[in-house]
């Protein structure tokens, strides 16, 4: 997945227990984005995650659970 000439998406975390998306590039650099615990955060991240799984190679994603 390219965003920029020559930069691409080369990982992803799914953290569930945290509600966020970590995306990381070939730059190196990170953004992460975290959802509220609401019904209308809850929303948006499933929308998320579901075109995550839609569009991005399964091989970068990784998906995280942890206990509080």
């Amino acid at each position: 997945m390219e965003f920029k000439e020559g930069i691409y998406v080369e990982q992803v975390f799914i953290d569930f227990s945290r509600r966020s998306v970590k995306i990381v590039d070939s730059d190196g650099y990170d953004d992460t984005i975290e959802w509220e615990w609401t019904k209308k955060g809850a929303d948006g991240f499933l929308e998320t995650v579901t075109n995550i799984q839609n569009d991005v190679p399964s091989e970068i994603v990784t998906y995280c659970f942890s206990e509080q």
